[in-house]
């Protein structure tokens, strides 16, 4: 909105009288007109805490409207549009541009009239200077749901001077056009010459300790759990990650602390960003006492209430005591209840994709030109590709992390770094532009995240048998990797899809290739060995053999590949068992793997036959499994894979035909009833495997398949409660869930179960 647009106001009025440039947050009354377009997103919750009266420090805002002023006045609003102008075509390319809007904001004259409301606002706030202020930045955007716009914009604590104050708004401005904003502005699909700052001049409070508080545990999303932190001086110390803060877990319900992880400080920040030595006899001592933790997390509990979300705080205990500095609200807790893992440090965010392998990991970036990478090179690196493959994937299974540009969240090939425990984030988008080779960044899995440096305090808890309970419902797992099927037999009860397409692939030479120079049997073989290692750790729990279903693009890639047709959409192509039965030698030869592993003592295998999308299609398999030696249904179980609604809607046709299982596949089902591409980052917000079409579907299949055979549910299904929810309220016999996951899923799905 344009500064002259507005008229004058309560609090402090320009002397133009045509614009909001103060809004006083002094007075509760007056703090409700901070809305999140005059205020931005930081005052906007700030005045809402004052509002709810809550201890907050003396505060007044500098509004949008003086960004927009200071633009007119200075004369340079045209000239930040025509160097913001290039982003336009090239989001990615923000140095130059960045570089030159910095530069205008910093070089512009301020305006007279705003600068004499400066001095004035800065005189009563500080008593004449006789108290220093901080100055916080508060996007329009900034701390939403939507777009938190996090550690990008700027704060400057201490600032003791006009003259220090007047650089501290400009730094504050300009922040709005670093690198990391604008790159931010790219993702998230915002014009950044909307960008507008509002800042927020604030008495500082003589920090003893200082902190932040979670209303929900930001590692495991508990929403009944409080979680704060608490450390000497002031709190850039924290939020750095370079001092590590005692930790408190509190139960909401009674204000019980549960959990205290009190640790020893050598050295704190003072308001200028000084950093001083504790003195030795008080670095051990608690930061907070236990009445004082109780009370911020009351105060926690007030916002949380009445703003409706769960709240991150920061807080600070000063002479006059504790007072809350800021809140926002905790995004995404729904996918971080799904954790194993505790992630206390603060970060920031270079790049942001879709976690596909719930690890975190930490390393020197190496970039791999045009996708070609030797298992060495990426040893002991974070390893940047275009894409992640499946044959790709087996080479990087020695990375501490990798990160994808493309690809969405059910990337084959993110299925096998998951079983070698391999960090990955897909659909980064920006990975190759942003960063470098030696960069040093943090890989985070779980979220999505690519943070700068390294997270020292990131620890991962495994799940054994001892530490599971159990589930009416079945909790099966995928293996890609044979190696894996150990681990996974102690928490699984069976294996609802043993992929081969990492099996037949990590060769790199073309299946059909091995059959045309008479090497069938090397294929063959190879299915039955590594079966062996899979039905023989799993006992008599069942595993199904999922025969190959790789698309047309991943064939391609392999030498003797150089005949595979080109299709537009290979997901929705030549694939599934359609493929193998317009040439069934190399179904055989697998079939007959099956049975050398039936005959070497595997009684607990059965078939599944892959994207079937007629029953046309599933009789066919079965008739060449018969050919190979197999009897269905006697010595072998056998069933369909049912991944599209078309299969869904003649399921009746399917279930006569005869099977002894069917598995859903949720993530190609949810593809094609919702015409979304499930390996494009650029579709990812519309992939919603809980979408009300997709249960219309499921609630239609089991209406027609309960009580006739075993029905279970093959997916990225930890991904989604949603989903799980609805799975078990349809009655499913069984739910896949990735191994990683396994641990957490079970005690959920007991909770859901419970009611």
């Amino acid at each position: 909105m344009h500064a002259s647009e507005h008229s004058s106001s309560h609090g402090f009025a320009p002397a133009s009288g045509r614009a909001r440039l103060w809004l006083d947050l002094r007075d509760p009354a007056r703090a409700r007109l901070a809305t999140v377009e005059l205020a931005g997103g930081k005052a906007s919750n700030l005045a809402r805490l004052v509002g709810l009266g809550l201890p907050a420090p003396s505060a007044v805002v500098l509004t949008t409207d003086a960004w927009w002023f200071f633009l007119e006045r200075s004369g340079i609003r045209k000239k930040l549009a025509e160097a913001l102008a290039p982003l336009k075509d090239d989001p990615a390319a923000v140095e130059g541009p960045g570089e030159r809007a910095r530069r205008l904001i910093l070089g512009a004259e301020m305006p007279a009239e705003l600068e004499t409301e400066i001095n004035r606002v800065y005189g009563d706030l500080t008593a004449g200077g006789k108290q220093p202020l901080a100055i916080r930045s508060s996007g329009a955007g900034e701390d939403s749901p939507t777009a938190s716009f996090s550690g990008m914009l700027s704060t400057v604590l201490g600032v003791g001077s006009l003259d220090a104050a007047l650089e501290a708004v400009r730094k504050c401005w300009s922040s709005g056009f670093n690198s990391r904003s604008l790159r931010y502005h790219a993702r998230m699909g915002i014009d950044p010459n909307g960008m507008a700052v509002a800042l927020i001049f604030q008495t500082m409070v003589k920090a003893q300790s200082s902190g932040v508080l979670f209303t929900a545990d930001p590692a495991t999303g508990d929403s009944r759990t409080a979680v704060l932190e608490a450390a000497f001086g002031y709190g850039p110390g924290v939020v750095s990650g370079d001092v590590t803060p005692d930790l408190y877990r509190i139960d909401k319900q009674g204000l019980q602390i549960v959990h205290r992880d009190q640790r020893p400080q050598e050295h704190y920040y003072a308001a200028g960003g000084q950093r001083r030595q504790v003195e030795p006899g008080k670095r051990v001592a608690a930061k907070l006492t236990n009445e004082e933790v109780r009370t911020l997390v009351t105060y926690g509990l007030v916002a949380e209430k009445e703003l409706g979300a769960p709240q991150d705080i920061e807080w600070c205990r000063g002479p006059e005591g504790l007072v809350l500095l800021q809140t926002r609200p905790v995004t995404g807790l729904e996918k971080m209840s799904l954790r194993q893992k505790k992630y206390a440090r603060p970060e920031v965010v270079i790049v942001r994709g879709i976690g596909v392998s719930p690890r975190v990991g930490w390393g020197e970036v190496h970039i791999a030109a045009d996708d070609q990478i030797l298992p060495e090179e990426a040893a002991g690196k974070v390893v940047i590709v275009r894409r992640l493959t499946q044959d790709m994937a087996p080479r990087l299974k020695d990375a501490t992390a990798v990160i994808a540009d493309e690809g969405g969240a059910t990337s084959h090939g993110a299925n096998i770094l998951r079983e070698f425990q391999v960090p990955c984030v897909v659909g980064a988008r920006y990975g190759r532009a942003v960063l470098h080779d030696g960069d040093v960044v943090t890989v985070d899995g779980w979220r999505g995240l690519v943070l700068d440096g390294i997270g020292p305090r990131v620890r991962e808890r495994e799940f054994g048998p001892e530490h599971l309970v159990e589930t009416r419902t079945k909790l099966m797992t995928i293996i890609n990797v044979p190696e894996s099927a150990e681990k996974a037999a102690g928490i699984a009860d069976g294996v609802i899809s043993f992929r081969n397409d990492y099996l037949l692939l990590q060769g790199g030479v073309h299946p059909n290739q091995l059959l045309k120079v008479g090497k069938g049997k090397t294929l063959t073989n190879s299915v039955a060995e590594a079966l062996l290692i899979v039905a023989g750790a799993f006992g008599d729990k069942p595993v199904w053999y999922k025969t190959l279903d790789a698309p047309t693009d991943e064939f391609r890639r392999l030498r003797g590949g150089e005949d595979e047709p080109l299709e537009r959409n290979p997901l929705l192509g030549w694939r599934g068992i359609r493929r193998e039965l317009d040439d069934p030698a190399l179904l055989k030869a697998e079939y007959e793997g099956v049975k050398l592993a039936m005959e070497g003592g595997c009684a607990n295998l059965g078939v599944k036959v892959p994207f079937v999308r007629s029953v046309d299609e599933y009789e066919y398999a079965r008739r060449v499994a018969v050919e190979a030696g197999l009897r269905p249904h006697e010595d072998v179980s056998f069933g369909a894979s049912i991944e599209t609604p078309g299969a869904v809607l003649t399921i009746d046709e399917i279930l006569d035909a005869g099977v002894d299982f069917l598995s859903i596949g949720i993530n190609d089902l949810t593809m094609c009833c919702l015409g979304v591409d499930r390996e494009s980052e650029r579709v990812a917000e519309s992939f919603d495997p809980a979408h009300p079409a997709v249960i219309r579907l499921l609630e239609e299949l089991m209406e027609h398949a309960r009580g006739k055979t075993f029905v279970a549910a093959a997916g990225d299904v930890a991904q989604s409660p949603r989903l799980m929810e609805e799975l078990l309220r349809l009655e499913f016999n069984a739910i896949g869930i990735s191994l990683p996951y396994l641990g957490t899923m079970r005690a959920q799905v007991a909770r859901m179960e419970a009611g």
